[in-house]
């Protein structure tokens, strides 16, 4: 097939070679200009990514999405761990709170890639244009589809896209299916609208959070304070993330409410850095005689959970055409789970495509089966939560604790109640029971789909006798309260 893949990020880059290596003849178009450079860090100084601001930001690339690269791609993962990133296990993170701990084969499964999203990206770009299979062209704007009608089904048929080029021209490009793959900006609303093709339909949930990211360099001599991996903290008012990234490199990213305007301050890198340093577990980081920055803080705002249905009552909107990653679904990012669940897509994509070589219709409706099955789950998981910690924190600005169970008239919050659970039940249960942390790890890797680890009967009984000692541990110290913080800041 010719195939045209709209957006030359990660998720078009991974879904170009993964049908490429099956022998169809890959165009992929990029609107920015982002010529490979030299070398990584040059591409973090001189690509402007404005298609994919988040490439500025945090990224994990979890388990499930790792071994996809060590099985399909070693050559890729070869490359990724030259440039110095670095596989985080589940043994190492282990062994920080376990005398001696038993593993099982399936732990090596569960390991992060530290890695920076430039780094990445630059390295998985070099390595799609060293294969020869793919035509990567960037400065590339897509306008709409070119379609036609087809006669059996009446529904629209795109045979390809309009393009300006570099040169300001406009030209068509034709394709026997066209993948967009443009991100959570994408217009292919208005696209299929174009065609007139039945209204795109969104399911959407605001993730209740807008973050900023600020990277950091560990100085000669200096080790990450901690072998965790990603450490995450919620101070109900601020959310914070620690990720480990390549060459000795690490991000912090700050989030809080879109409507708390005091917490804006960390959009900027003054006020980053003024909250940074008063958060316990941060501080450690970011010590000047640990680490030094090598970024300016950068903002991401107007963040939704989305899930768009390009097939509705058994029909896809048009035919020759598909939607895979953050074009098709996308979480909160702060889950980091958004590049793993566009390379779940990419590999869909071509099964799909070897399981139905003549039928695009096929192909369409056997993708959104994958979708549905292995990645819309994620995303229900993920607007539950979202919709539980704005109200959380809605409750803590006005005054109230949302972690206190019990009401004035004596009955029972059952919300509270089950947010005080897991703070102070299962979450320190982990560092106590092997085999919940493991359980979470596996979840957190997206190598166990979504559940609740609380029907495990022996977990719930660890997190219950966890639960039952927290007036016997030393207080969560995780950072200045909201109050506390916003004296500081006026101070």
């Amino acid at each position: 097939m010719q195939i045209v893949v709209i957006g030359g990020s990660v998720a078009g880059l991974i879904t170009s070679l993964a049908l490429a290596r099956d022998g169809h003849q890959v165009t992929v178009l990029e609107k920015d200009p982002t010529p490979l450079t030299a070398s990584p860090a040059e591409a973090g100084e001189h690509w402007k990514r404005q298609g994919a601001p988040q490439a500025m930001h945090s990224h994990a690339f979890l388990g499930r999405m790792h071994n996809m690269i060590r099985d399909r791609e070693p050559e890729l993962l070869k490359t990724l761990l030259e440039h110095g990133a670095e596989e985080l296990t589940f043994q190492d993170a282990a062994r920080q709170y376990f005398d001696d701990p038993e593993f099982e084969p399936a732990d090596d499964d569960i390991r992060l890639l530290a890695c920076s999203r430039i780094t990445f990206e630059w390295v998985l770009r070099q390595h799609v244009l060293k294969t020869g299979l793919v035509d990567f062209r960037d400065g590339m704007e897509v306008t709409g589809f070119a379609a036609e009608s087809d006669p059996v089904s009446d529904l629209p048929r795109i045979t390809g896209v309009q393009v300006n080029n570099k040169a300001g021209d406009t030209e068509t490009l034709h394709g026997d299916l066209v993948v967009d793959a443009s991100g959570r900006r994408t217009k292919l609303a208005s696209w299929l609208s174009a065609i007139d093709a039945r209204d795109l339909e969104e399911v959407s949930s605001p993730c209740g959070i807008f973050y900023a990211t600020r990277f950091y360099r560990l100085l000669d001599g200096q080790e990450r304070p901690n072998k965790d991996g990603i450490i995450g903290g919620d101070l109900g008012y601020l959310k914070v993330g620690i990720f480990p990234a390549d060459d000795r490199t690490f991000s912090i990213t700050l989030a809080a409410s879109p409507d708390d305007e005091s917490m804006r301050v960390i959009l900027r890198t003054a006020g980053f850095e003024n909250v940074a340093a008063t958060i316990p577990m941060v501080a450690t980081w970011i010590d000047p005689h640990v680490s030094e920055p090598i970024s300016e803080a950068h903002g991401m705002a107007n963040l939704n959970n989305m899930h768009r249905l390009t097939v509705q009552d058994g029909e896809p909107l048009a035919l020759g055409f598909v939607a895979i990653g953050d074009s098709r679904v996308h979480a909160n990012p702060l889950t980091g789970r958004g590049c793993t669940l566009l390379w779940i897509s990419a590999y869909a994509l071509s099964d799909a495509i070897r399981k139905f070589p003549d039928d695009v219709r096929g192909v369409a409706l056997e993708l959104n089966s994958v979708v549905e099955r292995d990645c819309a789950p994620w995303l229900q998981s993920q607007m539950q939560q979202d919709a539980d910690a704005i109200e959380a924190n809605r409750l803590l600005r006005d005054g109230q604790d949302p972690y206190q169970a019990e009401r004035d008239d004596g009955t029972t919050d059952p919300k509270a109640q089950t947010r005080s659970f897991i703070r102070d039940g299962l979450i320190p249960a982990v560092r106590e029971n092997l085999d919940l942390m493991r359980a979470l790890a596996r979840f957190g890797h997206m190598l166990d789909m979504p559940s609740n680890l609380l029907e495990r009967p022996e977990f719930m009984q660890a997190a219950l006798a966890s639960y039952e000692q927290r007036h016997d541990r030393p207080p969560r110290i995780e950072g200045p309260s909201r109050t506390e913080m916003l004296e500081i800041l006026r101070a």
